[in-house]
């Protein structure tokens, strides 16, 4: 019989151990089509939304007061809008629509977005 290549088994145990400590699904999620999609529509929101806060600064209401924002920033409305427009920008991107890959692009969505 023979003997299993130090290296090899010692690459073997580390990999295992990576897994258990960071989760491998958290690896793969950043590593797949679907989060690498959704970390840059969350960076376009982003920036979309500081846009429109910095014209919205520049023009305020008839009376006086500031307008009430156009895109909401906080963290549930970000999350409602990866959420919806999964289907559109995965489907037209060519990913399959899956679970997993809705999660991965609302997870990369919401990184992108600063959450």
């Amino acid at each position: 019989m023979r003997s299993f290549p130090k290296n090899t088994f010692a690459s073997a145990i580390l990999l295992i151990l990576a897994c258990g400590l960071t989760s491998c699904s958290a690896i793969q999620s950043v590593t797949s089509d679907a989060y690498a999609l959704g970390l840059a529509t969350g960076q376009e929101y982003a920036e979309l939304k500081e846009t429109t806060d910095n014209l919205q600064s520049w023009i305020p209401e008839e009376d006086g007061s500031e307008s009430e924002p156009i895109f909401e920033g906080d963290e549930d409305s970000v999350r409602e809008y990866c959420t919806g427009i999964w289907v559109v920008v995965g489907i037209t991107s060519g990913l399959e629509n899956s679970d997993a890959n809705e999660s991965d692009f609302v997870s990369g969505c919401l990184d992108g977005a600063g959450f």
